[in-house]
């Protein structure tokens, strides 16, 4: 991963060209000065976030902050150093513009100047400082451990070509899985109460899945496969295995099958597409 460091950046901004009696080579640094020995004009390039994640099962996001800052002596042009400031900061925003601060995963580049003046006391000039805060995220395939994973079973299922074994979906997350019977009310004479009695089953396999090369085909295990009509017309009736952890690291088990109802392309992170499969239980789950 590609990776912008504060010298890196200090290189970058010493190649471009600024106005007369600004900055050069000799007065932008790779770190903070001191205060009392700080040169104007000057210019410091400082890590304020260094690289950072956070980890989910569904993805690692990196970020990582610089600040620029632009020092020149306060005056009192007013008109004069308010332009010159302005000028410096134009240029160094339009340098950064051409600067790689990250690989091709960027997510999100954030840009942003700020400026004020400051007197500090009698003994230290009045000066202007420009900041440029720049923020960089980018999204990766989680790393963490996955938990959860869907098979399916080829002896259970009824689709087209199937595959000469089943197969496994290795990243799967978010899964909304529920079942029951649908209430048929009954009333009768003599009372207000009616009866129920139980319709037919019904209930949804909802989850996401981060999708490898592997999970699309020809076979009818594929994830582009699995909304597709018979060759006679029907839907396809696929077995699926559903294996997860339960708070104290026990697998548990779902066995159910299931008329795929769509498969919808939810986002692209970087490295991988995420999934959503949608299905139609048409039977009893059963749980282990």
């Amino acid at each position: 991963m590609a990776v912008a460091t504060a010298a890196t950046i200090q290189a970058h901004l010493i190649g471009a060209t600024y106005p007369e009696g600004t900055l050069s080579k000799n007065n932008i640094f790779d770190y903070e000065q001191y205060t009392t020995r700080r040169r104007y004009p000057s210019c410091e390039v400082i890590t304020t976030q260094p690289e950072s994640t956070v980890e989910t099962k569904k993805s690692t996001d990196t970020t990582i902050a610089f600040e620029i800052n632009y020092y020149d002596k306060n005056l009192g042009l007013r008109t004069d150093d308010v332009s010159t400031q302005r000028e410096v900061e134009n240029v160094i925003r339009a340098r950064m513009e051409t600067m790689v601060l990250q690989d091709y995963k960027v997510v999100f580049e954030s840009k942003s100047w700020s400026r004020q003046s400051v007197q500090r006391d009698g003994s230290h000039p009045a000066y202007l400082i420009s900041t440029l805060k720049i923020t960089v995220r980018q999204v990766n395939v989680t790393v963490m451990p996955v938990d959860g994973v869907l098979t399916f079973n080829v002896a259970g299922s009824t689709v087209d070509n199937p595959p000469g074994a089943d197969y496994i979906y290795t990243n799967v997350f978010d899964v909304d899985l529920q079942s029951g019977y649908r209430d048929i009310e009954e009333g009768y004479t003599g009372s207000h109460i009616p009866l129920h009695y139980a319709g037919h089953i019904q209930g949804r396999f909802i989850c996401n899945i981060m999708v490898k090369n592997a999970d699309l085909g020809a076979t009818g295990d594929k994830l582009n496969k699995m909304t597709l009509l018979r060759t006679n017309g029907e839907k396809p009736e696929i077995k699926f295995v559903y294996t997860n952890k339960t708070a104290d690291e026990v697998a548990i088990t779902n066995t159910f099958t299931a008329e795929p109802e769509s498969v919808q392309m939810l986002y692209k992170t970087t490295d991988a597409v995420v999934f959503r499969l949608i299905a139609k239980l048409i039977t009893d789950i059963i749980i282990t």
